[in-house]
């Protein structure tokens, strides 16, 4: 297994880099933009080929996270980690440009959930869904939704239109804004794709932590830059406060663990590329160990900001709060131990003997 990137990748991540910078420039008094400028960044993206997933030369797991951790490092608003995500879970829908929102998560349930309450069911015109959905990104801007539900082989994706009869979307509170977040009340709708098997589901659960650990990656990252830059501005007591022992100590721990995380996430990217058998098991380590470092990238930085940091006006905050959207979507560290700790257990139970 190769772990160093190509010069292809290297490109392409540097081109995404360039691109969000020359496409995402909101004003200083409107740090989230507008819809016609959202509208614009992402239809900058699709027309890169951000969305070419799979194939001989579509984008693979390492080329996703690597523009996954773009977006998060210019909080970019935008539907990718779901559009990308069921693109690379499932090949029947890498095609056309369509954005989409996952509905996975129901009222009161946890990401732990294996047996969805929304059901779908067979009438005489084709299958249909039927249930409640919260905790969707984007709710208004996407075009079709993919949705968890309970079939009669267990439990399944079936895609439908987002704007669908009998699809109902409503507004929720949202962390972070630059992540909106909306629910939704499914009554008969007709599903348009699918339904897919529980292995998609499963794929889409691996790819989906591994894009949500590389934007945190990518939060992280910014604000790390941005926290050395200022200690190497700001004075006291005659000197820079990066030259303070008790800082640089601090921003050298910020350091190894943002490098540490994006090591974690491009490794566990290849491993799902390369088909590998440890592929979730990898995913997991990722998820976890990003959504711990991450988080004290983020909470290191605000030490090295002070008070500022604080402020509504300081960008801070922004990237803290990507960082914990992300923290949470598809399982949190705990969430990711805890699978890890069940499969270890299984693996360590000795085979009946004959």
């Amino acid at each position: 297994m190769d772990l160093e990137l190509s010069d292809e990748q290297t490109w392409l991540g540097e081109s995404v880099e360039t691109l969000l910078a020359r496409e995402w420039r909101p004003a200083a008094g409107a740090p989230y933009g507008d819809e016609a400028q959202r509208d614009r960044l992402w239809r900058a993206l699709v027309d890169f080929g951000a969305l070419t997933v799979g194939g001989d030369e579509g984008l693979g797991a390492i080329e996703l996270c690597l523009i996954a951790r773009a977006l998060g490092t210019h909080l970019a608003p935008v539907p990718y980690l779901a559009s990308a995500a069921l693109r690379y879970a499932v090949e029947e829908l890498a095609e056309g440009d369509d954005a989409f929102a996952l509905a996975l998560l129901e009222p009161g349930s946890g990401w732990a959930s294996a047996t969805p309450r929304t059901t779908i069911d067979p009438t005489a015109a084709g299958d249909v869904l039927n249930g409640r959905k919260v905790g969707l990104e984007h709710a208004t801007a996407i075009d079709r939704l993919a949705v968890s539900a309970s079939g009669p082989d267990g439990a399944a994706l079936a895609i439908v239109h987002a704007r669908a009869p009998g699809v109902a979307l409503t507004a929720q509170p949202a962390f972070d804004a630059t992540v909106p977040m909306g629910a939704v009340e499914l009554a008969a709708v007709e599903v348009v794709g699918g339904p897919f098997t529980g292995e998609a589901l499963d794929r889409l659960a691996t790819i989906g932590a591994l894009l949500a650990a590389a934007e945190a990656v990518g939060a992280a990252g910014r604000l790390l830059d941005d926290a050395c830059r200022y200690a190497g501005e700001r004075r006291q007591f005659g000197r820079t406060i990066g030259s303070f022992q008790a800082l640089r100590h601090l921003m050298a721990d910020m350091y190894v663990r943002q490098a540490s995380s994006w090591s974690s996430v491009l490794y566990a990217a290849a491993t799902l590329d390369e088909d590998a058998a440890e592929a979730g098991r990898t995913a997991s380590i990722a998820k976890a160990y990003v959504s711990r470092a991450a988080r004290e990238v983020a909470h290191g930085a605000m030490q090295v900001f002070g008070g500022i940091a604080v402020t509504a006006e300081h960008p801070a905050h922004r990237f803290l709060r990507r960082i914990v959207v992300r923290e949470q979507q598809f399982g949190d560290a705990a969430h990711h131990e805890r699978a890890l700790g069940r499969a270890l257990a299984a693996d360590a139970v000795p085979e009946p003997v004959v």
